[in-house]
């Protein structure tokens, strides 16, 4: 592929609306994309054009995915390969990728998974890339080590070359990536010198698999401890080889900190409220039922606390959603500052939130806590210059006495609030029948 060559992609999926939607998000990033709406149909288009990579979706009718790469596995070569799987399905994904399939891709709800994806494939590509490369090398070597040693230099990956691990020589790329002045500051120092203290004996393992002349050593995350004291994510791979009779190894590496950081904005997408920064209700989920199986065990009483403000729709409405946002910010906030920090505030949407209490050793402590809520909530909010005032009422359940299931407990907890409501607002109620 050369330089100004757009990427050509085909994304095998059947629904078309997802399908339109990848198609739009990459195309924005300079990608060319053609969809195949079943597996058929694109194992056909492979045949009839040339593409960079493949996207593959896994839940199709009559093909799946994996029946996909199962036929192009039957072929001489195939383009780079992306699974992409829902939720769930990582299973699938690693049984893709045994039969082939160079990488995969979760889709979630959130959709957050298009913002990964573009990283993805410029991974997989330069992946291909580097391994066409480092078996260019190994010919080359072979050939003519001068000619070699220029394009080393020349590359933009790091590239070393280690004799009884003990750096012999590092190209400019890799001398920039380990923060030295210049190679001469790396010879002779061990390599494990520039690896984190605590992985130091496994990445001597590694280095003592690839030494011993393992062909199929896998590609490994690291973190590089760089001359200046700065910690680098990085992948490394290596391959043997002899030379002036020596047994050497030739290590690859490259940044992976934008990788690492997209990976880092997913999980957040997924986890956490954009706007305030609480736990959303796939999180909050998650805790309640962790929590839940703790007091259970331990026979300890666990309190939830359903929280809906009482004016938010008024100061929504009269003063606009750049105000309302605000405003939520600050609730957010005070009530984060209201509970114990083993406590979760999360936000189910909207204006309503809930709050976890571990280790609740009675129900009037509930009680004190959703007094310190309702009190902090009744204060006035300044946002953009506008005194607001939203107030809140609290619905109260507890385990073991409202319930047996995490489920249930929040059912409870959203009936209370409704009681609180009716009896005048700003207020909490417990759970009765």
């Amino acid at each position: 592929m050369s330089e100004f060559e757009p990427t050509r992609i085909l994304y095998m999926e059947d629904e078309p609306g997802l399908a339109r939607l990848l198609k739009k998000h990459l195309g924005r990033k300079g990608f060319e994309v053609e969809i195949a709406p079943d597996g058929e149909t694109g194992l056909a288009m492979v045949a009839a054009h040339a593409y960079h990579i493949l996207l593959v979706d896994y839940n199709m009718p009559g093909m799946s995915g994996l029946d996909v790469i199962w036929a192009l596995a039957e072929g001489e070569s195939f383009p780079p390969t992306i699974m992409v799987t829902g939720g769930g399905n990582e299973r699938i994904a690693v049984e893709a990728m045994k039969l082939g399939a160079t990488d995969y891709l979760v889709k979630d709800v959130e959709m957050g998974y298009l913002e990964l994806l573009p990283i993805i494939i410029e991974q997989v590509l330069e992946k291909q890339r580097m391994v066409a490369e480092r078996n260019q090398m190994i010919a080359r070597i072979q050939e003519n080590e001068e000619r070699y040693r220029r394009l080393v230099e020349l590359s933009p990956e790091g590239i070393a070359v280690a004799i009884e691990g003990r750096f012999e020589f590092v190209n400019p790329a890799g001398v920039q990536l380990l923060g030295a002045g210049n190679a001469s500051e790396l010879l002779g120092r061990k390599i494990t010198d520039c690896v984190q203290e605590e992985t130091r004996i496994s990445f001597e393992n590694y280095l003592q698999k690839m030494a011993d002349g393992a062909e199929n050593v896998p590609w490994a995350e690291e973190r590089f401890l760089r001359l200046d004291g700065k910690v680098l994510d990085v992948e490394v791979s290596g391959i043997p080889f002899y030379t002036m009779g020596d047994n050497a190894v030739q290590i690859l590496f490259r940044d992976i900190t934008d990788r690492k950081l997209a990976a880092q904005r997913l999980e957040q997408l997924a986890h956490f409220d954009p706007l305030t920064g609480l736990p959303n209700r796939t999180l909050f989920f998650d805790r309640l039922d962790q929590a839940f199986l703790q007091a259970k065990r331990y026979k300890n009483t666990l309190a939830l606390l359903y929280v809906d403000l009482d004016r938010f729709k008024e100061v929504n409405d009269s003063l606009g959603h750049d105000i309302g946002d605000l405003v939520l910010k600050e609730v957010a906030e005070r009530m984060r500052n209201a509970v114990r920090l083993c406590d979760t505030v999360a936000r189910m949407g909207g204006d309503e939130f809930t709050i976890i209490l571990t280790r609740v050793n009675e129900g009037p402590n509930a009680a004190i806590v959703a007094e310190k809520i309702i009190a902090a909530l009744q204060k006035p909010i300044m946002a953009g210059g506008f005194e607001c005032s939203v107030g809140a009422s609290v619905g109260i359940s507890t385990f073991p006495d409202e319930g047996d299931s995490a489920a249930t407990l929040l059912k409870k907890a959203d009936t209370a609030m409704y009681l609180a409501k009716k009896q005048g607002r700003s207020r909490y109620c417990f759970y009765v029948e």
